[in-house]
């Protein structure tokens, strides 16, 4: 919200939750901005079932990249994860599920 109003973020996370697409955050976390992360889950909980599946990888291309643990976890358990500005939250939609120990969202052409 340095860059972009937190009003708009609010919005594009309403629309999106809304249109029932997958989302993705960047830096969702900083010691400037502690709350963020859960302050967007709490608007897409207005919308999305608390057990949509999401996941939390870190560092992503940078040295060091892995997933944070929990890796999987529900929109519900996401509002308090562990996040950091290197961390990218993936939050899914009524498509995505778990199929062994990825997260996966269907294009919709096959039965996954």
């Amino acid at each position: 919200d340095r860059l972009t109003p937190w009003e708009k973020i609010e919005k594009r996370l309403e629309c999106a939750a809304l249109g029932d697409l997958s989302i993705v955050l960047y830096n969702p976390r900083s010691k400037g901005r502690p709350d963020n992360l859960r302050m967007a889950c709490d608007i897409l909980l207005r919308y999305l079932p608390a057990d949509r599946p999401c996941g939390v990888a870190h560092a992503i291309g940078r040295e060091g990249a892995g997933k944070t643990f929990p890796t999987f976890l529900t929109l519900g358990q996401l509002r308090d994860a562990e996040a950091d500005m290197f961390s990218t939250v993936f939050i899914g939609n009524a498509m995505t599920k778990m199929i062994g120990d990825e997260m996966v969202t269907p294009r919709g052409y096959r039965d996954v």
